[in-house]
C-alpha cells in the first residue's frame, strides 16, 4: 500500500513538473503557473491549474495500474 502511494505521488509531481516546465519554456498559457503579488490589496495568484489536474489523473491511473499489477502477482 505504501509503495502504491509513493508511486502515485512521484507520478503526480513528475507529470505536473514536466507540464509546468513545458508551459514556461514554450510560454503556453494553459500549462503555466505563476504567482503575482500586489501589496496594496493583498495578493493575487494567476495561471492555469490544468497541469495539476492532468498530473492528478495520471497519478490515479498509474496508482490503479500498479495496484492491479501487484495483486495479480
Amino acid at each position: 500500500m505504501v509503495k502504491t502511494v509513493i508511486v502515485g505521488l512521484l507520478t503526480f509531481f513528475s507529470v505536473s513538473g514536466v507540464l509546468i516546465a513545458i508551459g514556461n519554456i514554450f510560454e503556453i498559457q494553459l500549462l503555466m503557473f505563476s504567482f503575482y503579488e500586489e501589496r496594496p490589496s493583498g495578493f493575487t495568484a494567476g495561471g492555469s491549474i490544468l497541469s495539476f489536474i492532468i498530473g492528478l489523473v495520471c497519478s490515479y491511473l498509474v496508482g490503479n495500474f500498479y495496484q492491479k499489477k501487484k495483486m495479480s502477482h
